[in-house]
Order: structure tokens, then sequence, then C-alpha cells
């Protein structure tokens, strides 16, 4: 069980283990930080604890964030990338954690092309692991700061209709998201062909909406996701054009309704997901995610540090 001040767990390996005390509790110390953060100042929080950026698969957005809210909390920070180590010359995984930890390293912000790895860590490691993205099963801390923005913008996240729309089968933060929005109390449905969801559904049992028209309709917000052609066999659309007429995102269907709020994990593929003119609309908030992803990152490694 968690206090006020504590998560309820030592670590953050997928979004089922936040309750809804700790996503508030996470909330209030991210809204701390966006409060209080001065420009060339630093906050102490981190002082004598080491953090490795552990990623294994490209990354731009969440590996500067990390890097940023380290550093912004006086971390020592080393950054790990599996191309330029030991993994190329056939080191294990296992091998390469100890030596890291024999370095005292106590945290780790880790982002792996294969699902399952942070808690393989996990269960090797006395130190904390943060998953920071793990093949296609989850990404917590994007659907952390996904529903932090939300939560900025409305003013609650219980009873908001959020459309996930694209390609869900492949997506880390589909899953991560609709796990979090629903602990929440959002309502949440999906707008993807066929070919792009999960064969077994039932997990979720969440309504499939049939186009982007329909999910305007229905949705209070649109979280539009990139087609991941590098995790994608072929054959499973029959062209991007067909994709984009039927499940991207126009010009004239947002403009339809202008309260809709957008958002999108990033990278953006325009003239695909999403109309290039959405993006200087009040109400599409990629770049907020952005800025609010430093702060979530920030609010994640304090609080997990009183576990070191």
């Amino acid at each position: 069980m968690n206090n006020d001040n504590t998560l309820s767990k030592p670590y953050l390996l997928g979004a089922d283990d936040l309750t809804p005390q700790d996503v508030k509790l996470i909330f209030d110390k991210a809204q701390f930080f966006m409060d209080n953060f001065k420009r060339g100042e630093k906050f102490s929080d981190l002082k004598g604890i080491t953090v490795a950026l552990a990623f294994f698969e490209p990354s731009t957005r969440t590996k500067l964030s990390f890097e940023l809210a380290a550093k912004r909390l006086s971390a020592d920070s080393i950054s790990f990338a599996s191309s330029s180590s030991s993994l190329t010359k056939g080191e294990s995984l296992i091998d390469t954690l100890r030596t890291i930890e024999a370095m005292n390293v106590q945290m780790y912000v880790v982002r792996h092309v294969n699902s399952g790895v942070p808690l393989f860590l996990q269960t090797n490691t006395n130190g904390v692991i943060l998953n920071a993205g793990d093949g296609k099963h989850e990404h917590p801390t994007q659907a952390l700061l996904d529903a932090f923005t939300l939560y900025k913008h409305f003013g609650k996240l219980q009873g908001l209709k959020v459309c996930i729309a694209g390609d869900i089968l492949h997506s880390r933060v589909a899953r991560s998201n609709i796990t979090l929005l629903r602990t929440m109390g959002a309502d949440v449905a999906l707008c993807s062909p066929g070919t792009l969801l999960p064969r077994h559904l039932n997990i979720w049992d969440l309504p499939i909406l049939e186009n982007i028209d329909a999910a305007v309709e229905w949705a209070d917000v649109l979280l539009v996701l990139r087609l991941q052609r590098e995790r994608m066999e072929s054959g499973l659309l029959p062209s991007i054009r067909e994709f984009s007429k039927f499940y991207g995102v126009s010009f004239e269907q947002f403009s339809r309704k202008p309260e809709l709020v957008l958002m999108h994990p990033g990278p953006v593929n325009y003239g695909v997901e999403l109309d290039y003119r959405v993006s200087s609309y009040p109400n599409c908030l990629i770049q907020t995610q952005v800025t609010h992803g430093v702060f979530i990152r920030m609010a994640l490694l304090s609080l997990l540090s009183k576990f070191v």
C-alpha cells in the first residue's frame, strides 16, 4: 500500500502498476516541478544517485526528456546504447546489467525492442527499473504524460471520451493508455482497420468505431497513432493511401468539431495519419505533450528514488 508520499511499487514496468492514488501523486509532483522550475536552477531530489539511461532501441523524445529530467534533479547519469556496447560482441543482457550495477548505478531507465525486458531486468537487480518502452508491450510514461496533458486541459479524466486511432496492433502506447485511462475513469474506444487490431479484443472489451468520421463524432479526444511500418508484416494494409482515406485525420474533419482535442505520441507521419494543417489548432496538444513529458519523468524519477 502507498502512503501519501510513496508510490505503491518500487518500479514502473507497466501502466497496471499504477493505482489512482499513484497517478494523483505523480500528477501533483509534476505540477510542483512545473510551478517551481527556474531556468538554470536544479532540484536536489536525485543528488548522489546514479541513473543509467539504457536505450537498446532508437528514441528521440523519450530519451531526451529522461536525460533532461535526470539533470534537472541533480542526478549523475550515464547513457548506454547497445550499438556501441559489448552486446555487439555477444555479451548477454544479464552480464551487461551486472557490469552497470558494478559501477554503483541505482536506477535504470530502459527501452528495448523486445517485450518483457524491463521485467526480466527488475527480477535480476536490486535497483529501480523504469520502463521507457518495451517492444509492442508497454510505454507507461507516455500514458502518464498523455493523461496529465488531458487532466490539465479538461480538469478531469473521469468520463472523458478518448478514441485511440491508428495502428493499435503494434502500439505499446495504445496498451498503456487503455490501461491508465480506464484506471482513471475515462471511456475509451478504438478506431482502426481490423488488420491493425489485436486478435483477442475481449481482453479489453472496448467499442470499435468504424472510421475517423465516427471517431470525431463520438470523442472528446482523438489520440492518433502512427503506422509502425518497422514492426509490420506485409499485407496488413492494401495501401497507405487507403489507410489515410478512412483512418487519417483531415483538416476538414477536425475543423467540424473545434472543441475536439487531438494528441499524438510522435513521431507524426503528416499526410498519413494526420493533416499537417491540424497541427496549428490550439486544441492540437502534441507539443504540450512533449513539454509535460519532462515534468512527468522528473516526478517519476523523484518518487522512485525513495526506494533506492
